[in-house]
């Protein structure tokens, strides 16, 4: 009996100091790429929040029109308030691009007012490092500026 307690003491040592010792295991680059994008959406979601124009273009690509620009920063100035929550469904990759499926819910404050919107949105980002967004399909969370026009909520 006592033989046996030594063996199984001396196997989980041992199995503790392998497992303690084993090298690390690197990520894949398409979990890294998966990584960077995720956050390019959290930042987006929260420089808009914080009404953050010019740290949220940084997460834009260049390339992106000016009418998109105009409306973002439209909305910024517009609304007292923000609140926008970005919910990524599915992440499609490709050589140069990758599409973001996603669903959003927001809340605008305009006077206190509150608006609420949501929708559905397909963002295509581009292969970089830190991921620039490079083009929205669907009902566009960052353009809703001209729901300050529509009826208040009763």
């Amino acid at each position: 009996m006592f033989k046996l307690k030594n063996i199984i003491l001396i196997s989980l040592i041992i199995g503790i100091l392998t497992a303690s010792c084993s090298k690390a295991v690197k990520p894949s680059e398409d979990i890294v790429r998966i990584k960077a994008i995720l956050n390019s959406v959290t930042k987006l979601q929260d420089k808009y929040k914080g009404k953050d124009f010019g740290d949220f273009m940084a997460f834009v690509s260049p390339k992106h029109n000016a009418s998109f620009k105009n409306a973002v920063e439209k909305s910024m100035t517009e609304f007292d308030e923000i609140d926008l929550a970005l919910y990524v469904d599915r992440i499609d990759m490709d050589k140069d691009t990758a599409r973001v499926n996603l669903h959003w819910e927001g809340t605008w404050k305009k006077s206190g007012k509150p608006i609420n919107n949501n929708g559905n949105s397909v963002f295509s980002f581009s292969n970089e490092p830190e991921p620039k967004l490079t083009g929205i399909a669907g009902s566009n969370p960052f353009e809703l500026y001209s729901i300050s026009s529509a009826p208040s909520e009763k």
